[in-house]
């Protein structure tokens, strides 16, 4: 989705600035809109003879994983040009992009972003779930946040590498990294 690009476009000038491994320039991402739109879009864009990935969400239903599946046996994308996120960390079953963020600074983004209605606080978190944004609507007692807040307020926020934990920057540099060699 567009906040996922949001987020990985603004983490990659981050690393740039601070002379890290960023995106390469040649990489031009296309938010699809979640896997339902996948197929819709490399049917599309097939025939220009472009190399395309995917950098995709953990499947949470029987259904999604079963459209990957026929994705992969319609021989619309190989296996081995899709990524999901929880493969950029440890222990996770499932992941989003928002998890390849330390908590705190994911919290940091996501109060900024709404603080008329919130200041949550680590320790507000049921750790007993892995995903920041599955914590998150627990506490608010809600179904789904919106995503794309978060992911502006971090383009316009002017942040640097100082603003974020160790483990945010490794794991984004980690994903940038594999992403670029995706297309060597």
């Amino acid at each position: 989705g567009v906040s996922d690009m949001i987020f990985l476009l603004t983490m990659s000038g981050i690393l740039e600035q601070a002379n890290k491994t960023s995106l390469r320039n040649d990489i031009i991402i296309v938010p699809t809109g979640g896997l339902e739109k996948v197929a819709t879009f490399i049917s599309l864009m097939r025939g220009n003879q472009l190399e395309i990935a995917c950098l995709l969400d953990t499947f949470t239903d029987p259904k999604g994983k079963a459209k990957f599946d026929n994705l992969l046996y319609q021989k619309l994308i190989h296996k081995n040009k899709v990524r999901f996120f929880d493969e950029y960390l440890s222990n996770y079953a499932q992941a989003d992009i928002e998890d390849l963020f330390d908590k705190e600074d994911y919290l940091k983004i996501f109060n900024e972003t709404f603080s008329e209605d919130s200041d949550i606080k680590l320790s507000d978190l049921d750790n007993s779930i892995q995903s920041i944004i599955l914590q998150i609507n627990k506490y608010l007692n809600i179904n789904r946040y919106n995503h794309y807040r978060p992911a502006n307020q971090l383009s316009k926020n002017g942040m640097s590498i100082n603003d974020f934990k160790k483990d945010t920057l490794e794991n984004f540099e980690k994903l940038i990294i594999d992403i670029n060699k995706l297309f060597d």
